[in-house]
């Protein structure tokens, strides 16, 4: 079980018991409007969602990390990085949500933190990226927090709705990301 620890938060392999955050999160309007993945319609389908990551985790080799935040002994989020199906614009690209409670209070940049690093360190990425919707602006400064900078925007239309929204991407390579946890260290 893959198990990395920050200043406050423990970032863990999700277990079967974590059905409860995620069909938190999937409760909450604030989190799902932008994370449309987790606009899931019962406590069922969110431990289907938990059993899927869990086997997501369990391949070899591995390919995809889906891991709760824990502080304080509550499983508050989740993070979750892995191989995108276009891989040129980086090795990993990562997804992330949190309990509208936890909101404000750094640390889903403390945990982007700890996973860039294992990312960087450990599985040897050259880049890193992520994305969001631009107007999803709190996920766009925890990037930023973290060092990534602004690499592209579009327009993605929506079928459903027939909206057109403009996303961003984010992006660190590892030269950046040393450089940043130089000054950190220094500084």
């Amino acid at each position: 079980m893959l198990m990395l620890h920050t200043a406050r938060l423990v970032l863990r392999d999700l277990v079967e018991s974590d059905w409860t955050l995620v069909n938190a999160l999937s409760q909450e309007r604030t989190v799902t409007q932008y994370q449309t993945w987790l606009r899931l319609h019962s406590p069922a389908e969110a431990l289907q969602w938990v059993r899927n990551g869990m086997e997501h985790n369990a391949l070899h080799p591995r390919q995809a990390y889906n891991l709760a935040l824990v502080h304080q002994n509550q499983a508050i989020g989740w993070l979750g990085w892995g191989r995108p199906t276009d891989g040129t614009q980086g090795d990993y690209d990562f997804g992330d949500a949190l309990l509208p409670s936890m909101w404000r209070h750094g640390f889903m940049s403390e945990a982007l933190q700890g996973a860039l690093s294992y990312m960087f360190q450990s599985l040897k990425a050259r880049q890193v990226f992520g994305e969001c919707a631009s107007m999803n602006i709190a996920s766009a400064r925890v990037m930023e927090k973290v060092g990534m900078t602004l690499s592209a925007t579009w327009i993605e239309h929506d079928d459903t709705t027939g909206e057109a929204e403009e996303h961003r991407r984010y992006a660190i390579d590892v030269k950046a990301w040393q450089d940043a946890n130089k000054i950190m260290r220094t500084g």
